[in-house]
């Protein structure tokens, strides 16, 4: 994005999206083969080393996200621009995937409020049941429209490609959808 900003105009949000939508709140133990060592870690550490992302496999349960959706919905609320959303998100990555802090509601409270979130407002919105419902009836909503992998990306709201991917093919696949899906603008 930082190479086409003098070409096209970015928003970055982000959706819920349930892996495990079954995830008791407290999350799941992660097995014994569940490590750094094993290859399929490894090769994420290697792909997140290059991008300076640094995948510790500290965290010894797999976590329900819901928490942490609804704190992200609660930013884009208070700023549609979606930038203290995808500051908050950053945290939440690093909190859980690098120093291995369990996405409860005080931990993304405490990370919503480094982002100029109010700790408490946060902290009341992502215990609120009925907001919880919305977020995972939103998160159900993109499963049926066919999102079964994150990330997931869309541009110019037209689906197009699911996982990590390497620079370049950000850079082809803003050209193709500007070409074939042109966002209208309004006089």
């Amino acid at each position: 994005m930082e190479s086409y900003k003098d070409k096209y105009t970015f928003k970055v949000t982000w959706e819920p999206f349930l892996l495990r939508p079954n995830m008791p709140p407290e999350g799941a133990p992660k097995g014994d083969n569940y490590g750094p060592n094993s290859p399929s870690a490894q090769r994420l550490i290697n792909v997140g080393r290059s991008v300076g992302v640094e995948f510790a496999y500290k965290a010894k349960r797999f976590p329900n996200t819901i928490i942490g959706h609804c704190a992200l919905e609660y930013a884009l609320l208070q700023d549609p621009t979606g930038h203290k959303q995808n500051l908050l998100q950053e945290g939440l990555f690093k909190s859980y995937f690098t120093d291995g802090e369990y996405p409860d509601a005080e931990v993304v409270s405490t990370l919503a409020s480094t982002v100029g979130l109010n700790k408490d407002d946060v902290k009341a919105y992502v215990q609120d049941e009925s907001n919880q419902s919305q977020v995972r009836e939103k998160a159900g909503q993109w499963s049926l429209q066919g999102v079964s992998g994150v990330p997931f990306f869309i541009v110019n709201d037209q689906k197009t490609f699911s996982g990590a991917q390497d620079p370049r093919n950000f850079l082809h696949i803003f050209d193709k959808v500007h070409e074939k899906f042109p966002l209208s603008t309004k006089a």
